[in-house]
């Protein structure tokens, strides 16, 4: 199932949360890849940097080196899978 993301048209006050403002983006992504790894039974991942020092991340398994947000996206894609495969 694909879920919509649709632009809320309510107008006015709206609330937004702090909580984790104080960690650094990187780490967010780190925290996610491996929150979504540990969903999957993945249990390393590894890094590398590049000649223009960018950092890259393959979980362990049939995965290539990408950016961060490129294996979260891909991850997720599994994740989703692996729970609607079950519900089928």
């Amino acid at each position: 199932m694909k879920v919509e993301i649709v632009r809320d048209t309510g107008t006015g006050y709206f609330g937004t949360t702090t909580a984790r403002t104080n960690v650094p983006q990187g780490k967010k992504l780190e925290l996610t890849m491996q929150n979504l790894c540990s969903t999957l039974g993945i249990k390393k991942i590894y890094w590398t940097i590049s000649s223009r020092e960018a950092k890259y991340y393959r979980p362990d398994g049939p995965y290539t080196y990408q950016s961060a947000s490129n294996t979260i996206l891909e991850l997720s894609e599994k994740v989703a899978e692996k729970y609607a495969n079950k519900k089928a």
